[in-house]
């Protein structure tokens, strides 16, 4: 058989059409086109372009109460709620664009706050990140007593709530003189348990390998540390200082709770004392106020949110 009739059995096939009056049998051709694999279908495009649509929307109705925040911000406070009893969109954009509010909260002092709040994320997350990956090394590649024991109150302090070890801890800091102080605001956060865990499990999967070659040529621990391992895990520290910075910027309850005193007054402090100091009447200093607390964690997160989504998919649960 030769080739060309053998390409024609196999795009064609023999099917019988009944007519009014006799019986034919014809060759009929058959479509042999077969879906690509790389190829989209016109069903799943729609699904796609449905899909981004819903999450437009979702992230539309997410950020419009910022961005009314922001604007607010811009405007006078006589036209603050101008467009937004009823609705409209016109109260996304400022109605008399100034500076006013934020020339307000800096000759409240709104400066210093933030230095204050800068310093004591900047101070925590360094302390931190040491803390945490000698600490992560060590449950990763030493065996000493009690290691177990130790690892499981790390994992069991991730579970209890905040709330429970407030008054513990305000007490443990009042027994030791450092209400209103700097101590106070930073110590307790530097022993991070989400920190521990995340370099423990991204040292672990590091090849024993390369320690043991290190150790051979003569480097101590430190040297394997700081000068082999550490530096393969720029992922987990960027995470655990957008992790730790972050919750020190956002920190309320505990600032207010052990340093009260202006001197040492944080950002979210800062924001609820002038709505209370104001009487809710000043609302372009509110405003102005609440959209620096919320841009700076934002333009934090943005650029270095690959490295954050990198650690936590990589870090894994290894045992």
């Amino acid at each position: 058989m030769s080739t060309n009739q053998s390409r024609h059995q196999l795009q064609t096939r023999e099917t019988t059409v009944i007519t009014a009056d006799n019986t034919d049998t014809r060759p009929v051709a058959l479509s042999t086109t077969r879906h690509q694999p790389g190829a989209t279908r016109p069903g799943e495009r729609m699904l796609a372009t449905l899909l981004y649509v819903l999450l437009i929307v979702m992230a539309l109705i997410v950020l419009a109460p910022l961005e009314w925040i922001m604007a607010s911000s811009f405007t006078t406070r006589e036209t603050v709620w101008a467009n937004v009893l009823p609705f409209s969109w016109r109260a996304l954009l400022p109605e008399e664009f100034t500076l006013a509010g934020y020339r307000g909260i800096f000759a409240e002092g709104f400066g210093r706050v933030i230095l204050n709040t800068m310093f004591v994320g900047l101070t925590t997350t360094v302390l931190s990140v040491i803390v945490g990956s000698t600490a992560g090394f060590a449950f990763a590649r030493f065996d000493f007593p009690g290691k177990t024991v130790l690892w499981v109150l790390i994992l069991l302090s991730l579970m209890v709530p905040y709330e429970a070890t407030v008054i513990p801890a305000y007490t443990l800091v009042n027994n030791l003189g450092w209400t209103n102080s700097w101590q106070a605001l930073i110590v307790p956060a530097v022993a991070n348990g989400t920190v521990i865990f995340l370099f423990r499990q991204f040292f672990a999967e590091i090849p024993q390998d390369l320690i043991d070659a290190a150790r051979l040529d003569g480097a101590a621990w430190s040297r394997v540390l700081v000068g082999i391992v550490l530096p393969l895990t720029k992922p987990v520290v960027v995470t655990s200082a957008i992790i730790v910075f972050l919750a020190q910027w956002n920190s309320f309850f505990w600032p207010m709770l052990v340093a009260p005193a202006e001197e040492y007054r944080v950002v979210q402090v800062a924001v609820s004392i002038l709505g209370v100091q104001q009487e809710l009447r000043y609302w372009d200093l509110l405003f102005a106020s609440a959209t620096i607390a919320a841009v700076v964690p934002l333009a934090l997160v943005l650029p270095l949110q690959k490295y954050y989504v990198s650690s936590i998919t990589g870090s894994g649960l290894k045992g």
